[in-house]
């Protein structure tokens, strides 16, 4: 028979093993998993993918909460999760303050991050500059 007597006489089937996928195929895999991490992320993120020349890939963020707050752009690497994401700059003055503020939370997250903590980082870092600003 195909399976396996147990300890109690129960038969138990064995299962092939899962399938492994080579390095290359990660790569046709990252969308898929890029649209399930954003799937996952808070509600007051707005993501859409877009895909560029290279091959990697750019997630564009407006934050639904602070809609003062420039969007921002992320690009995801071939080898992600193992190699993290990171923000592609902007020319906006607000943005740059942003950016700044983010780099030193970044700096207290391990070395490898996803997505989703590069953009609650981003989140804390909108709130603490938005704080600061005088209202108009």
């Amino acid at each position: 028979s195909s399976g396996i007597n147990a300890e109690y006489g129960w038969n138990v089937t064995q299962y092939p093993p899962a399938k492994r996928h080579k390095k290359g195929d990660l790569t046709a895999l990252l969308p898929m998993m890029l649209n399930s991490e954003i799937d996952r992320l808070p509600s007051f993120f707005k993501a859409e993918i877009k895909n560029k020349e290279r091959g990697d890939l750019e997630v564009v963020v407006r934050h639904k909460t602070y809609l003062v707050a420039p969007k921002i752009t992320v690009v995801i690497p071939n080898k992600y999760p193992e190699q993290s994401p990171w923000v592609r700059s902007s020319q906006n003055k607000m943005a740059k303050e942003v950016e700044t503020a983010l780099k030193d939370k970044l700096v207290t997250l391990p070395v490898t991050v996803t997505l989703t903590q590069i953009l609650l980082a981003w989140d804390f870092s909108l709130k603490r500059i938005l704080q600061t600003r005088p209202t108009v």
